[in-house]
């Protein structure tokens, strides 16, 4: 979590280094430069979030006690192997 927010936190710096630069020197290539710089940093973000909750969830599932029924299951399609 501290690298990926640190990340994100460079990320916005640079952007907002990037935009700054550009509206000094009017250059429209920098400004389209921050903004998507600093929507790169957005999805990094949205990303660790989203997969953070699955992998939580894909772990409690997996600390649960299979159902009766899940070995004979298994053993029904040991046919495939």
């Amino acid at each position: 979590m501290l690298i990926i927010l640190t990340i994100v936190i460079l990320l916005g710096f640079w952007a907002l280094r990037l935009m700054e630069q550009a509206f000094q020197r009017q250059e429209f290539s920098r400004m389209l430069a921050g903004t998507l710089v600093a929507v790169a940093a957005g999805g990094v973000l949205t990303c660790y979030f989203l997969m953070s909750d699955t992998l939580q969830m894909l772990f409690h599932l997996q600390a649960q006690a299979p159902p009766p029924y899940a070995q004979d299951l298994i053993s029904d399609l040991n046919w495939l192997d």
